[in-house]
């Protein structure tokens, strides 16, 4: 097996999340300089988009699903914190978050399962 299938999953999720009318936005690091935004890092401590997120994914830097749902509802998370309720850029993360999590919570614990099969600790629970 090339992929845990965790990790297959979790791909699935994020191909839905970039194909969403809004994915686009998420998809690249946040460049402050370009956006004329300097006091972006002052305010979000750890940034996040999805395409680090596929990055760290495929390279095994994220280790578990838990690891995998964090970052992506941070991604959203430091969108929301940085702009206000009204900004379009506020509305596109809140939207994503709760579609990502609409695909996500069904999902979870088959997802967290195959991930303890990979580690070694058996099924049941």
């Amino acid at each position: 097996m090339s992929k845990a299938e965790w990790v297959k999953k979790c791909s699935q999720i994020w191909k839905l999340l970039k194909q969403h009318k809004s994915g686009w936005v998420f998809m690249t690091p946040v460049d402050a300089d370009k956006l004329g935004i300097p006091d972006y890092h002052v305010i979000i401590k750890r940034p996040m988009d999805l395409g680090t997120i596929k990055a760290n994914l495929d390279k095994g830097v994220i280790s578990t699903p838990e690891q995998f749902k964090e970052d992506v509802i941070l991604t959203f998370q430091n969108a929301m914190t940085y702009n206000p309720e009204s900004h379009d850029v506020h509305l596109m993360a809140k939207t994503l978050r709760e579609y990502f999590l609409s695909k996500w919570d069904p999902q979870e614990a088959m997802i967290q399962e195959k991930w303890r099969v990979q580690q070694g600790g058996g099924g049941g629970g």
